[in-house]
């Protein structure tokens, strides 16, 4: 930031199960298949047997987490918005089903993972939760029975949750994105999971894919993903951060901008950027702009930007302003690296801001006409996590500070907009070319000044709890610029 003068049952029949929530490479089937159905006492793949499999799915139906009373009764008039407790019950059923499909599998409940898998894959499509159904009740077991009513009665107002719908859509959901149909029927000719191509057959498969696309996007409040915490100088991380991990980045803060500047390519190397994916952009005086893509379906635009820089030889070591924002861009690649999107997402850490927003303009000032049009919005990320979580409504776009206010009300995140004239930010430089900007502060106006630029700025003015808001807030928004373009206005 500047001041202001500068500028994610037998044999066949567990196969089918397994596949319908594991496998990603199966075909889908355009006609009909025969349909063979050995005795339900037949072992499943992995020795667990049908039974255990089907106990195991009727204590996940049965728990607490999955009792959606609180959401029945509002379903009688879909045009109204779910009210709190419903929200909640929401909340809680797709925080257990996304926890329980990861767990490891013990010798006390060996299918746990498995049937929970099943039951996050059928009650979040209806056509699949009709055939299990359907399937189930043709077994001619009590307890197939008992089950296929318990999915029916669940699947109802399990039709009303749209997050339990995507955590379903990224469990069905192959490494290419696309959600295959008719799985049961596909697999219940006798095809053994994984015949199709390499399929998400074991937990330990699951667990990475898991981490890859569920876990990477759609957190929600409060949650972290299931990724193992990591040294900067370790291995290569996918999925989102950890809070070890954030806490690592953050505190590193180094004190000269050339280190950096090296820094902030090696923590998009540590987000999983490959060499040749990280590009330097001459901002000047020797400083670069760091600059990652993550290719789209399209070419449409977001840029997600902060600047690396602090002031030259200035107290403090700059870590509020602005190692949180450059820590939160390449945490963010990390997140989304590995999930399909629509839009393309230029990530950049801008050199020279606190010299006039010089690196941004160089950035902004090398787009050819048809590039700079091509940009949809630019979120900018700046001195954050230290008492809240603010957009700057004199600095930003009204239609996306608009966007920011509503994916903070419909996720239940803090937000507030902040009217502040002494100062300035890399936003400018976008909203100046005709982009749609807006910049995202964690400092109100009375610690502002208090803070950056001075020997306050360390590690010890960061609050990790205000940081995973801006950054599941952020998260919130960029999903929204994916499905949605934003317009100039």
């Amino acid at each position: 930031m500047i001041p202001a003068m500068q500028g994610n049952l037998g044999r066949r029949l567990g196969a089918a199960f397994l596949a319908a929530t594991l496998s990603a490479q199966a075909p889908a089937q355009t006609v009909p298949v025969a349909v063979s159905r050995p005795p339900v006492g037949t072992g499943l793949a992995g020795g667990v047997s049908a039974q255990e499999f089907l106990k195991a799915v009727e204590l996940h139906l049965d728990s607490p987490a999955l009792r959606l009373d609180s959401i029945l009764p509002h379903l009688a008039n879909p045009e109204v918005e779910l009210p709190p407790p419903a929200r909640k019950a929401e909340a809680e059923v797709v925080t257990y089903l996304a926890r329980e499909t990861l767990k490891a599998p013990t010798p006390e409940a060996p299918a746990q993972a498995l049937a929970a898998r099943f039951v996050a894959a059928a009650l979040s499509d209806r056509v699949e939760r009709g055939r299990a159904a359907s399937m189930l009740s043709n077994e001619g077991s009590e307890l197939a029975e008992r089950v296929a009513q318990k999915l029916s009665v669940a699947g109802w107002a399990a039709n009303a949750l749209p997050r339990l719908q995507q955590l379903g859509k990224d469990m069905r959901a192959g490494p290419s994105g696309i959600a295959p149909t008719g799985l049961l029927d596909t697999l219940f000719d006798g095809k053994e999971p994984g015949s199709g191509g390499a399929a998400l057959d074991t937990p330990e498969a699951f667990a990475a894919y898991a981490e890859r696309r569920f876990a990477a996007g759609r957190l929600l409040p409060g949650q972290r993903a299931p990724v193992a915490a990591s040294s900067l100088r370790g291995p290569r991380v996918l999925g989102a951060p950890s809070d070890e991990e954030v806490l690592d980045r953050v505190g590193l803060s180094p004190l000269t901008n050339a280190e950096r500047e090296r820094v902030a390519v090696e923590l998009f190397r540590q987000a999983g950027a490959a060499p040749e994916d990280i590009v330097l952009q001459d901002a000047g005086d020797g400083r670069s702009n760091v600059v990652v893509v993550k290719k789209g379906r399209t070419d449409r635009v977001v840029v997600v930007g902060s600047h690396h820089d602090r002031v030259e030889g200035g107290p403090g070591r700059g870590t509020i302003d602005n190692w949180t924002g450059t820590t939160m861009v390449a945490n963010l690649y990390q997140a989304l690296r590995g999930v399909e999107t629509e839009a393309t997402f230029v990530f950049v850490a801008f050199a020279r801001e606190e010299e006039g927003l010089v690196g941004s303009q160089r950035y902004v000032g090398g787009l050819s006409d048809e590039l700079r049009r091509r940009i949809d919005a630019m979120v900018n990320l700046d001195s954050l996590a230290v008492d809240g979580t603010w957009t700057w409504k004199n600095l930003g776009t009204r239609s996306l500070l608009d966007l920011f206010w509503w994916a903070a009300h419909e996720a239940g995140l803090k937000l507030q907009e902040m009217i502040y004239w002494g100062g300035g930010a890399d936003s400018s430089s976008f909203r100046r070319a005709g982009i749609p900007a807006a910049t995202v502060l964690g400092i109100s106006k009375e610690l502002l000044w208090q803070i950056i630029h001075s020997e306050k700025d360390t590690i010890a003015a960061f609050s990790l709890p205000h940081y995973k808001n801006a950054y599941l807030l952020t998260l919130e928004v960029l999903k929204r610029l994916d499905k949605q373009p934003l317009g100039k206005g």
